[in-house]
């Protein structure tokens, strides 16, 4: 662990939740000289009073696991107000996998299991207030996205079946806007609105069908805009930003055919966007800055990247660069100039999945500590110029200022999130 170069006399905020020693699921603050495990076995310093038992019966499985099998943890996903987190657990039974979605009460020291499945989690997205969840899990036929109260013992409901399936969820409105293709060729491929009741649901508007090289729509931090990409149907796709309901829809800049990535700055005024250099590849063309009142573009970066994402005050973007041998994590400020290298990186695979879709996960997930002053990730820290190789010492979660501080490894871990406060 190696002290900071100019450490800052006040605390990094927030606490980090990560996947470290074991496989299991710890919590730390930006120190992390007490880290916290919420899913080993018993000890008196540790949060449980017993160990979590992280599936019981499904569907297509026929007996409970031993609690003695080694379960796996994945997908740690802070609640807005950082008092919860949401995770994944799997157990492997002569029936097969048992996944399980739980939640942890970090005041009160209390897990529960809020969903036991045959169906794989990929995703986690906490709704305001902290006591209902989304979450996308997986089987051979696709992707299913569900509804959950984070309570056990309550009913999980399914608002759409498809593959690919993105969202993002509107507060003010109580509508989820989604994008996907219907699962089993029930329809074209289509963004809409569903309006969500603690009752039911409806699909309330469908905006667009057809092929649309995006992923996730997004409404702007403040509620007031949705943004999502169309197709003009003129030969050309097109980045759209609408009124909150999807009306008065304005076509703001025309893409390239590729898949195109973007979020929303904090202020609700600006949009960070790229499109793909080539389809299957994970490098972008970029990053450029959509003013949303005037329609003007800048380029924020001209080099290629692979994720971005701004910090919460709004006046910087990290994003993750590429060189000759490794990754690099970078910042720049949202206003512009030049940008500035904080490291030489290899990522984990789990960290590299969550790369892939970096604007859906900058929607539920935070690399950037609440006071924006570092960055945390998992993976190995390289020296200027060295190449990855199988000598590399395991990966480690990594807390990295942003002032010029040197990066600091809090734990052994795979997957690291930090939480919103």
């Amino acid at each position: 662990m190696h002290a900071g170069r100019g450490a800052a006399t006040t605390p990094i905020a927030g606490r980090v939740a990560y996947l470290g020693e074991g496989g299991n699921l710890y919590v730390c603050d930006a120190k992390c000289d007490k880290p916290i495990c919420l899913t080993c076995a018993p000890k008196a310093e540790q949060a449980l009073a017993e160990p979590i038992l992280p599936v019981g019966l499904g569907e297509g499985i026929q007996a409970a696991p031993s609690p003695s099998a080694p379960a796996a943890y994945d997908l740690p996903t802070f609640a807005p107000d950082g008092t919860q987190i949401a995770y994944a657990s799997v157990r492997r039974t002569k029936f097969g996998p048992a996944f399980g979605i739980n939640t942890y009460d970090l005041n009160r020291r209390v897990a529960s299991v809020i969903f036991q499945s045959p169906d794989r989690p990929i995703y986690f997205f906490w709704m305001p207030g902290g006591e209902r969840l989304l979450f996308l899990a997986g089987d051979a036929q696709g992707l299913k996205l569900m509804l959950a109260q984070a309570h056990e013992g309550r009913p999980v409901r399914v608002l759409l079946r498809g593959l690919p399936l993105f969202f993002d969820w509107s507060p003010g409105l109580n509508d989820l806007a989604f994008h996907y293709v219907p699962a089993q060729e029930e329809g074209p491929e289509q963004v809409g609105l569903m309006n969500v009741t603690p009752r039911d649901q409806r699909v309330a508007k469908v905006i667009a069908t057809g092929k649309a090289p995006f992923r996730n729509p997004a409404w702007s931090p403040d509620g007031t805009h949705l943004a999502y990409v169309v197709d003009n149907k003129r030969g050309q796709f097109v980045l759209t930003v609408a009124n909150a309901d999807a009306g008065a829809p304005r076509a703001m800049v025309g893409l390239a055919p590729a898949t195109t990535a973007f979020v929303w700055a904090p202020d609700s005024r600006h949009i960070a966007f790229s499109t793909l250099k080539q389809e299957g590849k994970m490098s972008y063309d970029g990053v450029n800055l959509l003013d949303i009142a005037s329609g003007n573009v800048s380029t924020l970066v001209s080099d290629p990247v692979i994720a971005y994402n701004f910090s919460p005050d709004g006046k910087w973007l990290a994003y993750i660069g590429t060189s000759e041998t490794s990754n690099t994590w970078n910042v720049v400020a949202a206003s512009g100039g030049q940008s500035r290298k904080l490291c030489d990186f290899t990522a984990t695979s789990a960290e590299s999945a969550v790369y892939r879709v970096f604007d859906q996960y900058a929607l539920s997930h935070r690399i950037w500590s609440p006071d924006s002053r570092a960055i945390v990730f998992a993976g190995v820290m390289l020296k200027e110029g060295q190449e990855p190789s199988d000598m590399l010492p395991p990966p480690s979660v990594w807390m990295v200022p942003i002032d010029g501080g040197a990066p600091r490894a809090l734990a052994d871990g795979s997957l690291a999130f930090w939480s919103p406060r």
